[in-house]
């Protein structure tokens, strides 16, 4: 693998916000949602900010002169539960979204679902929650997580799940539509006209 600085276009002495930086704007450009997608870029990509991350964090990464690069996963997840815990979600995500999607095993989703979480996307964190469910049905802190929000979704832009209909009903409607009705009564207008 090359350089991974020289991957990224960076300076061996670049601050960790730069290095983020660079590697979001190149993550932008290269994606499959990027204006020019290119994944073997990308991976080189994944693969030099990754490096780069490892051995800043003392996990043993690899020394630039080593011809190839495997990915492993930090410390089974470990470092990305520790920057959790401690309030570091950005950079949770960081180190999640590096992450080689052949990688992104269960505990992948949870985590992704709980930096989701912590930032108040319920919706989107309770995708991933039901994956990693899905991908470890016998693991009960993925399903506790996902049965917690599960249970939760209410109010605002989510909606409510309900077991027996799809959406409103028609009692719902007509509830609503006279108690409408009412509100603009006491104002001195009519909704309902009858006769």
């Amino acid at each position: 693998m090359r350089d991974p600085f020289e991957v990224l276009g960076l300076e061996r002495d670049a601050s960790d916000d730069r290095i983020k930086d660079a590697y979001r704007d190149l993550a932008r450009l290269y994606s499959d949602a990027g204006s020019m997608p290119d994944p073997v870029r990308m991976r080189e990509i994944d693969a030099a900010y990754d490096e780069i991350i490892l051995s800043r964090t003392g996990n043993g990464g690899k020394s630039y002169s080593e011809p190839s690069y495997t990915y492993t996963v930090p410390n089974e997840f470990g470092d990305i539960r520790a920057k959790i815990k401690s309030g570091k979600i950005e950079d949770a995500d960081t180190l999640l979204d590096g992450v080689p999607v052949s990688n992104r095993n269960a505990e992948w989703y949870y985590l992704k679902g709980t930096v989701l979480h912590r930032r108040g996307w319920l919706e989107d964190a309770m995708r991933y929650f039901e994956q990693a469910t899905r991908l470890d049905p016998a693991n009960a802190e993925y399903r506790r997580a996902y049965n917690t929000i599960n249970s939760d979704r209410s109010g605002g832009y989510r909606t409510e799940r309900r077991s027996n209909t799809s959406g409103c009903s028609g009692c719902e409607i007509c509830q609503g539509l006279l108690c409408a009705d009412c509100c603009c009564e006491c104002f001195g207008c009519d909704l309902i006209r009858c006769c």
